[in-house]
């Protein structure tokens, strides 16, 4: 009766426990290195253009999910946790605000499975981009993405920098011919505005890229995208698992971990950088001065020069 148990409990553990290792828990990075951006880099670039740096960071949460860490930050645990969707707003004195990420639609919301969607905080959201000078976006999926898309009046839409791959997806979703775009997002870090760094990062989707933030008051910020959804995604090394960064929204894994672990050392060289992480709400309501981030857009100030 023993050893017949015993059979069964091995079988069990193969048949259940492998699969779920790999598929939920399994967070090895292999032989990925780091890429060789520097935080020397990114400040001299945060300093080539003339012009006033942005003032702060702003952040609305437009919807969100309760799930199993686990999911997005393989091995973090099966406690539930608030997968937030985030746009950003960064004022900058005497011009037109920045937009990093647009949130999503109500149909977005519907076709990822997002348990709250809240109207009122995109149409802040929508407002914040008719009114920008400049809207960047981290990565083309709908939950970045969809929110410009639902807004893309011509006027707001030529505001929007995209790169190759965020183009081809915009076409297509739009059902707009795009010819000649890169079909992947690539080249070294680039200055785009006055304390604004973007880094080409392609691992997560074709067009990831992240962006580095240097306030006029020196604070920085380095926005992960994806590639860091959870604030454990960098600290301890963990990419999505592979149920979802294999089965359900395939990823290059090997670039992910190796962009994790650049993020690992530009946190290194800038202990204050705040990182962050794509949908991590918590964790960037939580980041302390010099870096802390309002939590709300606020839209009545005046600092737009309107044109």
């Amino acid at each position: 009766m023993t050893r017949r148990l015993n059979w069964t409990i091995a079988i069990l553990l193969l048949v259940i426990g492998v699969p779920y290792y790999w598929f939920l828990l399994d967070n090895r990075p292999g032989n990925a290195i780091a890429k060789p951006v520097t935080i020397g880099q990114l400040r001299t670039l945060a300093e080539a253009k003339p012009g006033p740096h942005p003032s702060g960071v702003e952040m609305e949460l437009v919807g969100w999910s309760d799930v199993p860490g686990d999911l997005f930050a393989a091995g973090s645990g099966l406690m539930r946790e608030q997968i937030g969707i985030m746009a950003f707003r960064l004022p900058v004195p005497g011009d037109r605000p920045i937009v990093i990420d647009s949130g999503l639609t109500a149909a977005d919301a519907e076709e990822i499975g997002l348990d709250t969607w809240l109207g009122a905080e995109q149409a802040k959201v929508d407002q914040a981009m008719s009114e920008a000078g400049l809207i960047l976006l981290t990565h083309e999926h709908p939950d970045h993405m969809g929110g410009l898309l639902g807004w893309a009046r011509d006027a707001t839409f030529a505001r929007a920098t995209l790169n190759g791959p965020q183009k081809i997806e915009a076409g297509r979703r739009l059902g707009i011919s795009v010819d000649g775009a890169e079909t992947k997002a690539t080249g070294q870090p680039y200055a785009i505005a006055p304390g604004v760094v973007v880094i080409p990062a392609p691992s997560h989707t074709p067009g990831s890229q992240m962006i580095f933030v240097r306030l006029g008051s020196g604070a920085e910020f380095l926005f992960a995208g994806d590639i860091a959804t959870m604030e454990p995604s960098w600290r301890e090394l963990r990419a999505r698992s592979r149920l979802v960064g294999t089965m359900l929204s395939p990823e290059d894994r090997p670039e992910v971990y190796s962009w994790l672990k650049t993020i690992q050392a530009l946190k290194a060289a800038a202990p204050n950088m705040a990182i962050i992480p794509g949908h991590d709400v918590k964790s960037v309501l939580a980041i302390e001065q010099p870096a802390k981030i309002r939590s709300g857009f606020n839209l009545s100030q005046i600092n737009a020069i309107r044109r």
